[in-house]
């Protein structure tokens, strides 16, 4: 592939663009200097140019879930992070969901996985579309996803996950009856975000535990 040889491929280049200009620059009449370095500059500032999209493509695609298009588990830590410094910072509460559908295998052994992964897809559309393009939708792993509300508090982040819950009910009942369970926790400032993740998967199969549930975390977590 490309981008496993782009960085040899660019210094190389660099390299050969800077030894003919220093040729050129020796051979060619003086009223060629002002042409060449131009030519010159247009040259690197392709190289350039190219090597941003470059950058930017494979940013993007080592945080994207492939078959979602949604932002991936890398993505979500990277995210947690900052919001965690952000609600430390003003003093907000932001939340996370972690969310799986119940008794997702089922569904994979009577359709299918080409099913599931439409299923799987629709489920991610519909998470997006219930949500604000502020939170962070992300697919955690196989047919679990994670939600970061930014500057959300509790109640108001159980409300979105109602929603979303009664929606994909509604969606799926036939032929899947397919539903999804939450936990949902809130990022406090100086959280321990390990400790964090932990509460809030115990919640989650808390939720599964009883099916299409939502269950909100009471206290501070570990």
């Amino acid at each position: 592939m490309f981008y496993n040889y782009a960085p040899l491929l660019l210094a190389l280049l660099g390299t050969l663009v800077g030894l003919t200009g220093y040729y050129l620059n020796t051979v060619l009449p003086v009223d060629f200097e002002k042409l060449l370095w131009v030519g010159t500059a247009l040259l690197l500032a392709t190289v350039g140019f190219t090597t941003g999209r470059l950058i930017k493509k494979l940013n993007l695609s080592s945080h994207t879930d492939f078959l979602t298009g949604l932002r991936n588990r890398r993505y979500f830590h990277l995210k947690l992070n900052k919001e965690e410094a952000r609600a430390a910072r003003k003093n907000t509460t932001a939340c996370i969901a972690m969310i799986d559908v119940d008794d997702f295998k089922t569904v994979n052994d009577t359709y299918g996985h080409a099913t599931g992964d439409k299923i799987i897809s629709e489920l991610a559309a519909i998470l997006k579309q219930s949500t604000r393009g502020t939170d962070i939708v992300t697919r955690w792993g196989g047919d679990e996803f994670a939600i970061i509300f930014p500057e959300t508090s509790l109640a108001d982040s159980y409300e979105v996950m109602e929603r979303i819950r009664h929606k994909i009910e509604a969606r799926f009942h036939s032929p899947y009856a397919l539903t999804v369970s939450a936990g949902i926790i809130a990022l406090k400032p100086d959280q321990d975000l390990k400790c964090l993740l932990i509460t809030a998967d115990q919640l989650l199969y808390k939720a599964k535990a009883r099916k299409n549930s939502v269950i909100v975390a009471s206290g501070r977590s570990c």
